[in-house]
């Protein structure tokens, strides 16, 4: 099953359709609900003519853009299940599309110049890579995929990009494959008349690609649907603090997809979202650690202060700090500190047979079983797959699985 020509590598494509269908069902009943909000307020009779005008102008700019956005992914998904009621739009937290909207201005849209975001990203990529050959690329968490893009036309072989975001990969397959699309932005914060509302051309700057060598997947970039060891080159794009819950997993899951002597790259910032436990909201220092104890070297890296979807229409954005760095897996993992063994840490090196003592005076079942599972080459992962068999329990995800699975051994040593 495929999103238009973008294949869906999920385990159930119809479910993923369906969610998004009624996601956007839901935003374009949400965006009505603003207009009809808009058009009573500016009804007052003690308005001044340019505040009436204005009014009329930000309705014409959402719906545009909720127009826009329909031509570009509604089309691809099924119809809705069901009517939207206005109790569900006024009840959903629904982020997409608009939640990441702005990196397709930004990539394709946006006039650019010399020393744009997406100029600034590529060469703090090109400064930590240095001259190694990027082979075959595999760019995680790819969005809007101007990155992606740019690094295939300046090294790599043949680029994957991954995401979830079906109006971003919708838009830039598009774009990429030498299409035009047409998006207006729309500013709800306007300080001066003829900032309302824009229409970009969203245009590859430098030509197609050919969708032999740059191909698209909607997939689970936790959970990456490819043999082991086909690429060699991950690139993490603003991705390693905020989407995996815990990076010492993700680590392992970089090692399985890298070839012998791959490369991870990775640029963004550390701003993990609220929720995640502080232990686990590593800092850069950390990240270096936890790269090298995975069996990483980190060779280059760079930290620095760059412009962040610094809107061309409403001139407003921030100033974000990013840390980029290439680190090559070498496949022996350095010592920690504290005495932890790696294999705790991680999910991809094998737990040593006597690791945690013998099963045999265990008495939970489910804690037998670990310590039954380790037979000198079974990984973290492996342990909490031969577990997972036997957990029956709803709600409990594979990562906590492994989260309990980490702790009952550190228990143990």
């Amino acid at each position: 099953m495929s999103l238009g020509p973008i294949p869906i590598l999920l385990p159930d494509p119809d479910a993923y359709l369906r969610s998004y269908a009624r996601q956007l069902g839901v935003f374009e009943r949400q965006a009505a609900l603003t207009v009809q909000l808009i058009a009573e307020q500016s009804r007052d009779p003690d308005l001044l003519p340019q505040a009436r005008e204005r009014s009329a102008e930000m309705i014409d700019a959402v719906n545009g853009q909720v127009a826009d956005i329909r031509a570009i992914v509604g089309r691809l998904l099924p119809a809705a299940s069901a009517p939207i009621t206005d109790s569900d739009a006024a009840s959903a937290e629904t982020r997409w599309p608009l939640q990441h909207v702005h990196y397709l201005y930004r990539d394709w849209g946006w006039r650019p110049e010399a020393d744009d975001e997406n100029a600034r990203t590529l060469a703090l990529v090109h400064e930590v890579a240095g001259v190694r050959p990027l082979g075959r690329v595999i760019v995680l968490g790819a969005g809007a995929c101007r990155l992606a893009y740019d690094l295939h036309r300046t090294g790599a072989s043949e680029t994957t990009v991954v995401d979830l975001d079906p109006l971003l990969f919708a838009a830039a397959e598009t774009v990429i494959r030498g299409g035009r699309v047409q998006l207006r932005e729309a500013n709800a914060e306007i300080d001066e008349r003829g900032r309302t509302s824009r229409v970009w051309t969203l245009t590859a700057p430098h030509g197609a690609l050919d969708e032999s060598r740059f191909r698209f997947a909607i997939a689970d970039a936790l959970e990456p649907p490819f043999e082991p060891h086909s690429f060699d080159t991950v690139v993490t794009p603003w991705f390693i603090d905020v989407v995996p819950p815990d990076l010492r997993d993700f680590m392992s899951t970089m090692v399985d997809l890298l070839a012998p002597g791959g490369c991870w790259i990775n640029i963004g910032p550390l701003r993990y979202p609220p929720e995640r436990p502080v232990p686990l909201r590593f800092t850069r220092e950390e990240v270096f650690e936890l790269a090298g104890l995975a069996g990483f070297r980190v060779d280059s890296w760079r930290s620095a202060s760059v412009p962040y979807l610094v809107s061309k229409l409403a001139a407003r954005g921030k100033v974000e700090w990013v840390v980029a760095f290439a680190a090559t897996y070498g496949g022996e993992p350095s010592s920690a500190r504290d005495g932890l063994p790696a294999w705790l840490l991680f999910g991809h090196i094998p737990i040593p047979r006597d690791a945690a003592g013998a099963a045999a005076g265990e008495a939970d079942p489910l804690r037998k079983a670990v310590l039954a599972a380790l037979d000198g080459r079974r990984t973290l992962n492996d342990v909490t797959s031969e577990v997972a068999r036997a957990v029956t329990r709803a709600g409990v995800s594979r990562a906590d699985l492994r989260g309990a699975i980490r702790r009952f051994l550190a228990s143990r040593l």
